[in-house]
């Protein structure tokens, strides 16, 4: 029989402590609770657990003391950061402090189950490192795993929760087949490595620019992409995708070029860059 999972709650709110209880229920697992962070920092001495579930504003040192002082501890583990405060700085000094993904408080209860679901599954992610966490220039070190791509995403999209509606959907879906593409395709799904994200927002336009640990590419080389097929023959790539036993796609590229406004490579086409105007 498989070990239970175990998982430590830091909340001082006895309804939210009650919440996450509940939509846990149905789950085996092993679950402690600490209400301030002195508390929770020594049962995260004496005991391992796979994940911390934390506030930010708790009493006796903050979440982010807390996440700190566990980078000193053998163990490591995932960790999920609630708060109410979803402000920028708030965000990305829970990033610095190496949180693994970050929830708006008050959540929803079927999307925080299947975060910690998602979470237990594997084990700790590697840290995201931040090189720059001004709200207009956010730049970020990410490891060449496909877990980081919903981890960045969920961030960056909240740096931009005041734009128009299409205008999110656009530049995610943009941004995650970019993010993908480097991180499948320049860092061969390899941990180890790491992609460079650079996110700045300007008065009249957003810019995102990846850049992967590869030696790049050339558009005539990928036959089994969309974006290579030749004229008249517009499904050309789904025949040399079954030949090569890849998965159905090849659309991305295509796809990025009608999302955004400038989509720009690199001579090596290692590194890309797009433009999304907001006029």
């Amino acid at each position: 029989m498989a070990e239970k999972k175990s998982i430590l709650i830091v909340e001082d709110d006895p309804a939210v402590v009650q919440q996450l209880l509940e939509l846990m229920g149905h789950e085996v697992y092993s679950i402690s609770i600490a209400t301030d962070g002195i508390d929770a920092f020594e049962k995260l001495r004496q005991d391992k657990y796979d994940l911390l579930i934390c506030d930010i504003w708790i009493p006796g040192m903050s979440g982010f003391e807390l996440l700190a002082a566990t980078r000193e501890l053998p163990e490591q583990m995932n960790v999920i950061i609630m708060t109410a405060d979803d402000t920028p700085a708030t965000m990305m000094k829970a990033v610095r402090e190496q949180a693994h993904h970050f929830v708006n408080k008050p959540f929803q209860p079927e999307e925080m189950r299947t975060l910690i679901h998602a979470t237990l599954e594997g084990p700790p992610a590697p840290p995201i490192e931040v090189v720059s966490a001004k709200p207009e220039w956010v730049e970020l070190l990410v490891p060449c795993e496909a877990r980081s791509v919903d981890r960045i995403q969920g961030l960056l999209s909240k740096l931009k929760a005041d734009l128009p509606a299409e205008v999110r959907e656009s530049v995610s879906q943009a941004f995650r087949e970019l993010l993908m593409n480097a991180i499948e395709w320049g860092g061969k799904l390899d941990a180890n490595r790491q992609v460079r994200i650079s996110y700045l927002r300007a008065k009249r336009m957003l810019i995102y620019r990846i850049a992967d640990p590869g030696l790049g590419f050339k558009f005539a080389e990928l036959a089994h992409a969309a974006v290579g097929n030749a004229s008249g023959d517009p499904v050309g790539h789904l025949r040399i995708r079954e030949e090569m036993g890849l998965r159905p796609g090849g659309l991305g590229i295509l796809l990025t070029k009608s999302l955004v406004d400038e989509l720009l490579y690199n001579e090596a086409q290692n590194e890309v860059v797009f433009v999304k105007y907001l006029d």
